[in-house]
């Protein structure tokens, strides 16, 4: 009976991304000929690759195209209508894609339609641009984000402004891809993502270029607050945790498999137009996710799925990343280790990195699963797991990656460490509004709770391999 039920730990293990995925509606992998995307929404099509240039058409929701070019940045594709009435540039980000479709494949183009766009000075001043909102601002945050010391996500961060935080625009850096801004009260000032803001009757485009970086100690000299930043723990912001939103966390009450997410979706497709593959599914954790036997057996071909038949398209549609060799699993690794330059492989990663940046570099996954929390339990508060675990879901999110959660299987020495620290898994995901994994209450029926003889570590697989699902 003991290999029997261990045998369903190990289809739990297998099962628990590839059912939550398959739940989101992005992952459909019937092939088709034809159109490469269709319009998510009302979009405008337009004479180049910006908002500057002049509206040529403007196409409803769920309209076919045809790509046949983007920009550098894969921020705008070059498409047509199915019935060729249409021809000109999209928005990548309002765009669905067909499953394998990798915008990045596309030739880069810069060819204009028609009329050119408005010249605009190197040196516009925002407030001549457009007219400004009340109070000088430029943009609203789409979400909670991080404000940074320089124009990319390796700079450190300054702190984090919620969603709906207006803020007052500087410059930008070459591309547009960040601009610098501050927040009307002058409290903070920052560097943050054009790609998560709503602007405000003016295009990034018009604002100056700047090169400016930021001292990290700015705020702690002028002890300015960052909005978000509630809670300190030995002087260092912690982001939004808050015990008393924890205790009140059942861990029972959290479906094994969780749901798919609007954020999910919205993450999905801003990744897409980033040149995420859909095709990629990346790993982030500890020894449990680096192990041989999270997923890979399925990319090797040694599975059997029994009467799990339907999962076969979503096996088939990660394929070999299932058994991808991440930057960000190690042996050891916890929540800070995997944001930290130092731990990055030096053969593989480039100077500075950190493993979580690296793999998104090197793999360019549309969706992680994460999973921390057993080693991070003996070595850190709540309040820093908290912190470090945000961190990692924001900069995912800010890389267009779709980070799913998983509760862990915990120490059985810290019984109620593992239950707090999951409470605190489960808030996030509530906070960020993504999918969740409950693996501890999928655990929790076992023999051992799933765990080997030393309370720690996950349990071996009887068969040679995890991915044998046909046992009872």
């Amino acid at each position: 009976m003991m290999v029997q039920k261990k045998s369903v730990l190990l289809l739990l293990i297998c099962l628990l991304a590839l059912a939550l995925l398959t739940g989101t509606g992005l992952l459909t992998v019937t092939a088709q000929d034809g159109p490469q995307a269709s319009t998510t929404y009302q979009l405008n099509m337009r004479s180049g690759p910006a908002t500057t240039y002049d509206t040529l058409a403007v196409l409803p929701g769920g309209v076919a195209l045809f790509l046949e070019a983007r920009n550098e940045d894969i921020s705008w594709v070059l498409a047509r209508t199915a019935d060729g009435a249409s021809r000109g540039w999209v928005a990548s980000l309002y765009l669905t894609y067909q499953p394998g479709f990798a915008a990045s494949r596309l030739p880069v183009s810069s060819e204009i339609i028609g009329a050119p766009a408005p010249a605009a000075p190197e040196t516009t001043n925002p407030a001549q641009a457009a007219a400004p909102a009340p109070d000088g601002v430029t943009a609203f945050t789409s979400y909670e984000m991080n404000l940074r010391s320089g124009p990319a996500a390796t700079f450190s961060a300054l702190g984090k402004l919620p969603a709906n935080t207006g803020v007052i625009l500087e410059a930008r850096n070459g591309d547009a891809s960040w601009v610098l801004a501050h927040t009307p009260d002058g409290s903070a000032r920052g560097w943050l993502a054009s790609l998560y803001l709503k602007f405000v009757g003016i295009s990034a485009f018009n604002l100056p270029v700047s090169s400016e970086t930021i001292a990290v100690s700015l705020i702690e000299t002028t002890g300015a607050a960052i909005p978000g930043s509630n809670v300190n723990y030995l002087d260092v912001p912690m982001g939004g945790y808050d015990p008393a939103k924890i205790a009140g966390i059942d861990l029972a009450a959290f479906p094994v498999v969780g749901r798919s997410t609007a954020r999910a979706r919205e993450i999905f497709l801003a990744g897409r137009a980033l040149g995420n593959s859909p095709n990629v599914l990346a790993k982030v954790g500890d020894c449990s996710s680096e192990h041989w036997y999270f997923l890979s057996g399925f990319a090797w071909g040694e599975y059997n799925l029994g009467t799990y038949s339907s999962l076969l398209p979503v096996v088939n549609h990660f394929g070999e990343s299932l058994a991808y060799d991440s930057q960000a699993t190690h042996n050891g690794f916890n929540v800070n280790a995997v944001l930290a330059p130092e731990w990055a492989d030096p053969s593989v990663c480039q100077a500075g990195e950190s493993p979580l940046q690296c793999e998104f570099r090197i793999h360019k996954p549309s969706a992680v699963v994460i999973m921390f929390g057993t080693s991070d339990l003996l070595v850190m508060t709540p309040y820093e797991f908290d912190f470090y675990m945000r961190q990692i879901v924001t900069e995912s999110i800010e890389a267009g990656v779709i980070p799913i959660l998983s509760t862990f299987p915990g120490n059985q020495g810290f019984p109620t460490h593992t239950v707090l620290y999951n409470q605190v898994v489960v808030r996030i995901a509530l906070d960020f509004d993504i999918p969740l994994i409950n693996l501890w209450l999928a655990l929790e029926s076992l023999p051992n709770q799933g765990l080997e003889a030393d309370g720690f570590h996950l349990g071996e697989p009887p068969y040679g391999t995890a991915c044998m699902l046909t046992a009872p």
